[in-house]
């Protein structure tokens, strides 16, 4: 009994600090989405997304507890962004047109970057989501967890082509929907989620 109240009690009192994580994690895709709505300029999210990666490296360090979850995150998604990179290749040979460039052009406020485009998509969109994915599965304790990855990924790609969707300019500021477009996107994130959940399982051993 008294080892349950002191497991909800530190629960609870982690509670906050995994929400500010998530929000971390969640936070560099979300800010491409907004850009691409035409709701918010990326480049107006690039202060909040330094100030919520400076928290979380702060939790990082001075954490017993979240060092591994941060870490396992953190490497997990940088390893399944790889090999998402990797499986676009043959696509990106047939013709579809590489748009991450064009993301470091957003942020630098240029007509294309391709270093800043990578580094905002490795160390933001693709750790981030990893990390993401480490508070969901710290919290619900997946049993299943190279198959709920694999739901995750296709999960973000269905929101991808959502914001695709709605709005009139994301098609051209990213890349236009065709079948070319949407079997390359929906391999990449499928490759993204079933990494992520092998890379994070192995991690945990």
């Amino acid at each position: 009994m008294h080892s349950s109240t002191t497991t909800n009690i530190s629960y609870s009192f982690q509670l906050p600090r995994l929400v500010l994580i998530f929000i971390t994690g969640i936070l560099p895709i979300s800010s491409v989405a907004l850009h691409a709505l035409g709701w918010v300029p990326i480049r107006w999210m690039i202060i909040p997304n330094i100030i919520m990666m400076s928290v979380c490296c702060f939790h990082l360090f001075n954490s017993a507890q979240l060092y591994n979850l941060i870490r396992n995150g953190w490497i997990s998604g940088l390893v399944a962004v790889l090999l998402y990179d990797l499986s676009r290749i043959p696509f990106i040979y047939a013709g579809w047109e590489d748009f991450i460039p064009g993301l470091g052009g957003w942020l630098s406020g240029t007509q294309e970057n391709f270093t800043i485009g990578y580094l905002w998509r490795y160390f933001g969109n693709g750790a981030g989501l990893g990390l993401g994915f480490a508070i969901l599965h710290y919290v619900f304790r997946f049993r299943k967890l190279i198959s709920v990855g694999l739901f995750y990924g296709i999960a973000v790609f269905l929101i991808l082509d959502v914001v695709l969707l709605l709005s009139e300019n994301a098609q051209e500021m990213m890349f236009e929907l065709t079948p070319l477009t949407i079997t390359g996107s929906l391999v990449g994130h499928a490759t993204y989620g079933l990494v992520l959940g092998i890379v994070m399982k192995k991690l945990q051993k």
